[in-house]
């Protein structure tokens, strides 16, 4: 039984680092329905109600559902053309809106990253991913591979694996920058990307078009 314990511990430890504010709170909903059920069927009696509703997740504190203005007001996307000419790209309200949504008062961090570092091109055509989101999960959130980044962080995977399939070149070279990958591991990330995006029956799960595709 400890064992069993232990082990059931440390795979919700990693799916709580791999997973956004969002999905986080779902897990805990989870978690805590699960509890609940468990009190119910062996008539248990809890000394204190469950508190993981009232707990605050990493840039919970101060977010507003207007935050997003702050985004698309003070910063822009810079981002490098096809010919490597560094141009300037408007933080829309697409955008921001999903940053300040998924990392809450972080998402200044990422915005940041995206015009100071030139990282802020969209990762795929018709979603508001951004490459700076990419480095910033590198850096800030134990983002340790290509698919980590597709099917926790930004969950484009699920969404479209067409789109998460193009998107692979350029994910993985952001992240073979941010952990000094070698050739040799970079390919085995695009194998291993590809390899998990066949195992989705459909080639395109949803589709979320905000007439901002660059």
């Amino acid at each position: 039984m400890a064992s069993c314990s232990f082990d059931l511990l440390s795979f919700s430890l990693c799916l709580l680092f791999g997973m956004n504010c969002a999905l986080t709170r779902i897990i805990f909903r989870m978690a805590e329905d699960a509890v609940n059920a468990a009190i119910k069927s062996g008539k248990l009696s809890p000394r204190n109600r469950c508190i993981t509703g009232n707990l605050r997740l990493v840039g919970g504190d101060g977010w507003e559902s207007s935050s997003f203005t702050v985004l698309a007001q003070q910063y822009v996307r810079m981002k490098k053309s096809k010919g490597g000419k560094v141009v300037p790209g408007v933080m829309d309200t697409a955008a921001a809106k999903h940053l300040s949504h998924a990392y809450g008062t972080m998402a200044e961090r990422v915005a940041s990253i995206a015009q100071n570092e030139t990282l802020g091109k969209r990762l795929a055509h018709g979603y508001p991913y951004l490459e700076a989101e990419v480095a910033y999960c590198a850096r800030n959130e134990y983002c340790e591979s290509a698919v980590d980044f597709i099917a926790r962080r930004s969950r484009l995977a699920f969404l479209d694996t067409d789109a998460a399939r193009r998107a692979l070149p350029r994910i993985i070279e952001i992240l073979a920058t941010e952990h000094d990958w070698n050739k040799s591991r970079e390919k085995q990330e695009l194998q291993k990307a590809r390899e998990f995006l066949e195992t989705f029956k459909s080639s395109k799960n949803a589709q979320l078009h905000d007439g901002k595709h660059q």
